[in-house]
């Protein structure tokens, strides 16, 4: 009886263990699902919004961050001119396994308003600086661009004249401005034009990425982790049976299909 209860505790140990693992597998796979679900609504955004007809700049300015993020994507036309003393170059952009960076401008409506533009990419030289200057002039231009959301990772520390990502508020605090938009912009095109542009960026590809096979596979190690449990259990009664009567058959022999060799080793045996 001691042994019993003994194993019974060793067991139900066993099972906190494995329903440990499970709920840990189970968040990992809701995670996934989440992240799936982000990338999702992130496609059918690019796909509702990359080539609508571009609105007024002035109908989403004021939008707060859950608003304009319906209209990622989205085409606007706006007027003013480019703040080109405070041009920024985001470094580690790299496109095909060239290295180079995106050229960022604040961009001044007529109404005063400031809004980040991404120019496009400019490659690097051998030492990794800009190959070229591409700096706009500072004329009034009419521009059509794409919204962004800003970055999620905030800039760390730059040489001057550089950044490390299009996080909104590290610009503000970096170039001294204040914009208020939830949103950057990514230049389509521009009026009047410049000699030399930076590349634009082409259209994401439409990819949702792993995180369904991830969330499926968590989902599986929870499972397995009962099944390695029940496996274990079950063969430790099979070895307490074998110890505890002699004539006990395991059931891995009594689950075997007999073959010849079997047939002819009790022929063998009976003659004996």
């Amino acid at each position: 009886m001691k042994l019993m209860a003994k194993a019974w505790l060793r067991w139900l140990s066993w099972f906190v263990l494995a329903s440990l693992f499970a709920a840990a597998c189970v968040a990992l796979a809701t995670w996934q699902f989440d992240r799936r679900d982000q990338a999702v609504s992130k496609i059918q955004r690019m796909v509702e919004n990359y080539d609508k007809t571009a609105i007024d700049f002035g109908s989403i300015s004021d939008l707060n961050l859950d608003q304009v993020t319906a209209y990622e994507w989205t085409p606007v036309q706006l007027q003013g001119k480019y703040l080109t003393e405070q041009e920024l170059m985001v470094r580690n952009r790299p496109i095909a396994g060239q290295p180079g960076f995106l050229q960022i401008i604040p961009f001044q409506l007529s109404t005063g308003e400031l809004v980040i533009v991404e120019r496009g990419w400019i490659p690097a030289d051998s030492d990794l600086a800009p190959a070229v200057s591409m700096t706009p002039g500072s004329e009034p231009k009419i521009l059509t661009a794409r919204v962004r959301l800003s970055e999620l990772t905030p800039n760390r520390d730059s040489p001057d004249g550089f950044a490390t990502s299009i996080h909104l508020e590290s610009l503000n605090e970096l170039l001294g401005t204040s914009v208020e938009q939830q949103f950057y912009l990514r230049l389509i095109s521009e009026s009047p034009g410049e000699p030399s542009s930076p590349q634009p960026l082409r259209k994401p590809t439409l990819d949702e990425g792993n995180h369904l096979s991830y969330a499926v596979q968590w989902i599986l190690f929870a499972l397995m982790g009962f099944f390695a449990l029940f496996w274990a259990i079950r063969q430790e009664r099979e070895y307490r049976r074998i110890e505890k009567y002699p004539n006990y058959v395991p059931r891995s022999v009594r689950n075997r299909k007999r073959t010849d060799a079997d047939v002819e080793d009790e022929l063998l045996d009976a003659k004996n």
